[in-house]
């Protein structure tokens, strides 16, 4: 557990979830009430350990906490959210999209010349 003195302002810091790992990366802005309280540069607001957001009001609370950037982390949340985007761009595809046949043609010739570059490392 990481206490109060593991975060000073201007240290990057990543919010991991439970599940999912890094989500996102931030900058520690400042404290308030007394030191109590971190404040993100997302404007997200948690407690000096980066425990549990502040003002929580639950006696159990599994969430999302507030780690020292790790080398690695912001090519897991660049990852992440490629592929949240590519998804949700895949799911609102239907024969009524504006792209020509053309253009998907192309964004799906990119997909298959990743995958056979995959295959051949042998990844």
């Amino acid at each position: 557990m990481f206490t109060a003195a593991s975060f000073h302002v201007g240290d990057r810091v990543t919010i991991h979830t439970g599940q999912s790992g890094p989500q996102s990366i931030a900058t520690v802005e400042r404290y308030s009430h007394d030191g109590r309280c971190m404040i993100l540069s997302d404007g997200s607001e948690w407690r000096s350990d980066g425990r549990r957001q502040w003002g929580f009001r639950g006696s159990y609370y599994k969430g999302p906490v507030v780690e020292p950037a790790q080398p690695g982390d912001e090519d897991h949340i660049g990852k992440r959210r490629a592929i949240g985007a590519l998804r949700k761009f895949a799911d609102s595809l239907n024969m009524d999209t504006p792209l020509s046949a053309e253009a998907l043609r192309r964004i799906l010739d990119v997909v298959e010349r990743e995958k056979a570059a995959l295959g051949k490392d042998g990844q």
